[in-house]
């Protein structure tokens, strides 16, 4: 009988992986974003978290993902994070379009009373037309929306690309949007909608995660995903699963 090689070699590293601990970090099964504390401990199972807090910082690595910190740290009213997704563009995309595709999306994360507010955008290429054809003369910022998340719902904000001026500290700005958002945005309807809101509804049942959107009275079904040991905090740290 021919045993594969690389494939116990894998199973192996595997399994090193989910026994070896990280000094300075405390081993959980999960990370609760909402309450920033490590959760589970002990009877663990792989994936999990090492969790290391300093006096205004918290340090977060995935079993899994080890070469990735997630760091979140205290700005007093709130707790930070941001975090860089990279976009992998399609085997079919070519050109200008290419280019779009390799832009990644920010994630800027504002943190404080058990509330997760994620605010989204992304950097598209500009061109400026030359002799030769066209060549990326700058980037342009478009706002891809505002999410507040609590453990049971979720709030999504569509805004324009300008409603986020102060680039460098946007939370007074986000926050007033979402204190007042009924007053600000219209409730989402079908077609155009320069500023709108949708409301969801989180449901947790064993390992299984859905998402239902909620209008007034109606509720819809819209996506379910199975999770593994970490939870919510799984799909990259990020709260979203759609």
């Amino acid at each position: 009988m021919k045993i594969c090689f690389p494939i116990i070699l894998l199973t192996i590293m595997t399994l090193l992986s989910c026994k070896t601990g990280m000094k300075g970090y405390v081993k959980y099964q999960t990370f609760d974003e909402y309450r920033l504390e490590g959760v589970g401990n002990p009877n663990i199972k792989c994936p999990y978290v090492f969790v290391k807090k300093e006096f205004d910082t918290i340090f977060v690595i995935k079993s899994n993902e080890r070469k990735k910190v997630i760091t979140y740290i205290n700005r007093g009213n709130y707790w930070y994070s941001k975090s860089i997704i990279e976009v992998k563009p399609p085997s079919f995309a070519f050109g200008r379009q290419y280019k779009l595709d390799m832009t990644p999306t920010v994630y800027e994360k504002f943190i404080y009373n058990d509330t997760v507010i994620e605010y989204r955008y992304q950097y598209h290429h500009q061109y400026k037309k030359t002799e030769n054809g066209y060549l990326i003369d700058s980037l342009k910022r478009t706002n891809r929306g505002i999410f507040v998340h609590t453990k049971k719902d979720c709030i999504i904000l569509s805004i324009q690309y300008n409603d986020i001026k102060n680039y460098d500290d946007p939370f007074k700005e986000i926050k007033e949007f979402v204190t007042n958002y009924k007053e600000i945005f219209p409730l989402y309807s079908p077609g155009y909608q320069p500023r709108c809101f949708s409301m969801y509804e989180k449901q947790i049942k064993g390992n299984v995660f859905s998402v239902y959107e909620v209008d007034g009275i109606n509720r819809k079904f819209v996506k379910s995903k199975k999770m593994n040991s970490l939870g919510e905090f799984d799909n990259k740290g990020m709260l979203m699963w759609w």
